[in-house]
């Protein structure tokens, strides 16, 4: 008999990711399926949701949370963890002031979209909900901007995370 500790780590992490980002659209595809509408505002009070909870991660793991530099790279490690190895991307920081950037390469709940027949453009509310909750809730000083959208037919996704003015 196979037990949780003879699955590696990693591929437990990976199926575990796998199937959380996979759960929002099933239950919108059957919500859809069954009542004739999409979820709309309940979908992205559900990411808001989520994405509040990176505050009480980072702060949990004494992660920095003083400037651009330090919200970005706890948003960007926060969603790694919440939500898989499948999140690929960098950090980059601007030298000449407050501000930083996440480039996402590989986005897990594309990719589940796209396996599962969902339009990539009907995630966009669900993300953005997501990453603007989440940077609040790590500094409410700080911001997103949304550039470049994968779901949205770009090469990357680009959010710009600076003070808000």
């Amino acid at each position: 008999m196979v037990e949780i500790t003879d699955i590696p780590a990693e591929v437990r992490w990976s199926l575990a990711t796998r199937g959380a980002s996979a759960l929002p659209l099933a239950y919108a595809k059957v919500y859809r399926e069954r009542h004739g509408g999409e979820l709309g505002e309940i979908s992205g009070a559900i990411w808001t949701e989520a994405g509040k909870t990176q505050g009480a991660l980072a702060r949990a793991f004494t992660m920095p949370l003083k400037n651009a530099e330090d919200v970005t790279r706890a948003f960007s490690t926060l969603s790694t963890v919440m939500l898989g190895p499948e999140l690929k991307g960098e950090v980059q920081v601007a030298q000449d002031r407050d501000c930083a950037r996440v480039v996402t390469t590989s986005c897990p709940y594309l990719s589940r979209a796209g396996e599962m027949g969902e339009a990539s453009e009907t995630i966009c509310p669900d993300c953005r909900a997501y990453c603007t909750a989440a940077v609040e809730s790590l500094n409410p000083a700080y911001g997103i901007a949304f550039g470049s959208r994968m779901c949205l037919g770009g090469e990357t996704c680009q959010m710009t995370i600076e003070p808000k003015r």
